[in-house]
């Protein structure tokens, strides 16, 4: 019997989607705790995993940020998960994301239920990328490292932690020196068997069938480049009027997205906002080429954007930034091109190389697909999920 919590709202979120369904498959029960601003209190069921969502008040989800200083969000989710304790039983828990890992390693030590802290990102370091820890008044309450000192304080009490990539696994091997066999990667690979059942919408194909498409899928904030896309379309507008750009996503920051496209009269830009998968999935078979144009920190040093997989398995070639995970797969599989982080002349200028060279889409798209099929897809991350809960037992 698994609890599983989750801060935001569910769904969607592809890597706890994947993880549900595999422990549903290998016989466990799940449940999940997550939270929502904008709905009430609900049970449902999700692939046989049942999902219970508390609506959680604007004010105590606005508190979140400051929660180390000012603990209503720790006290909202202490009751809440409390009340699951008195409900259920539970053998294990599963916590996505550092935020909480205070209130879960309380409930652990009370209830004897060991935990698995299962880190989609670096937060400390992602914190101080976002504008409202870098602006004031974020910039006097919020701390990275004290964010830092609480990760280091907390860490070691999971029974297992769950990371990304290798290079995340030797950051925190290195920086906190965690046991390497107390630390496991479950990489976010793709769903195989899901992606090929997708269907492919004619029309969207219809609509990019003259146009060398350069698409980018997720979210679109900042750091992860979408800036320094609408900066390279801007440079290129005049000059090659068959290529465009398709931006797949949303963000905080989708307004500011939309006022650069009118500002700088971007005809060779489409910003669709966010789409399913299952449709964005025709995009990706129509498009040319796919980016992942993430911006330099620990963080996306250490992380795989999901993207570059969907790329590789819809036969696209991938033009990445010189973050190190993702660049290694690229340079390593010989699936795309690495451009230097930020630089809009570097970006454009492999850009116009796929442009100019379709024997080189055509072999890395290849290549990628070849690779994904081999070894970067979920089955494989699957059966070492299950392996780890099988040891828990």
């Amino acid at each position: 019997h698994i609890l599983m919590v989750l801060e935001n709202d569910f769904p969607p979120d592809i890597r706890v989607e994947k993880e549900i369904k595999t422990l549903i498959n290998a016989g466990y029960e799940v449940i999940l705790a997550c939270s929502s601003s904008t709905t009430k209190d609900s049970i449902s069921s999700w692939r046989g995993a049942t999902i219970i969502k508390k609506r959680m008040p604007k004010f105590i989800y606005k508190t979140s940020a400051i929660c180390l200083e000012v603990p209503i969000y720790f006290n909202f989710w202490h009751k809440f998960l409390e009340d699951l304790f008195s409900e259920y039983k539970f053998d294990a828990i599963h916590l996505h994301d550092l935020p909480l890992i205070k209130v879960i390693d309380k409930l652990s030590k009370k209830y004897n239920v060991p935990y698995l802290l299962d880190l989609h990102e670096n937060r400390p370091e992602v914190m101080k990328t976002y504008e409202h820890v870098k602006s004031f008044p974020g910039n006097l309450l919020i701390s990275p490292e004290r964010w830092k000192g609480y990760e280091e304080k907390f860490i070691r009490n999971a029974k297992t932690v769950l990371v990304v990539t290798n290079e995340a696994k030797d950051y925190y091997i290195k920086q906190l020196s965690l046991k390497d066999d107390n630390i496991h990667v479950i990489s976010n690979f793709i769903d195989l068997k899901e992606f090929s059942n997708f269907k492919l919408d004619l029309g969207i194909v219809g609509k990019c069938k003259d146009k060398f498409s350069v698409v980018y899928l997720g979210d679109t904030g900042s750091r992860r480049g979408t800036i320094d896309i609408l900066k390279v379309a801007n440079v290129m507008r005049d000059k090659n009027n068959d290529i465009e750009f398709i931006i797949i996503g949303t963000s905080k920051i989708q307004k500011k997205l939309h006022n650069l496209v009118k500002k700088w009269d971007l005809k060779n830009v489409r910003l669709n906002g966010w789409l399913p998968l299952s449709v964005a999935y025709s995009y990706l078979i129509a498009a040319k080429v796919g980016i992942c144009p993430l911006h330099r920190n620990i963080h996306h040093d250490t992380t795989y954007a999901n993207k570059i997989f969907h790329y590789m398995a819809a036969k696209l070639p991938v033009l990445v930034s010189d973050c190190e995970a993702q660049a290694k797969v690229v340079r390593k599989e010989d699936c795309g091109l690495v451009f230097e982080a930020e630089n809009v002349e570097d970006m454009k200028e492999k850009i116009m190389h796929f442009y100019l060279n379709p024997q080189d889409i055509k072999r890395m798209g290849l290549n990628g697909e070849k690779a994904v099929l081999e070894k970067y897809n979920w089955e494989k991350e699957a059966a070492k999920l299950r392996a780890i809960y099988k040891n828990l037992e």
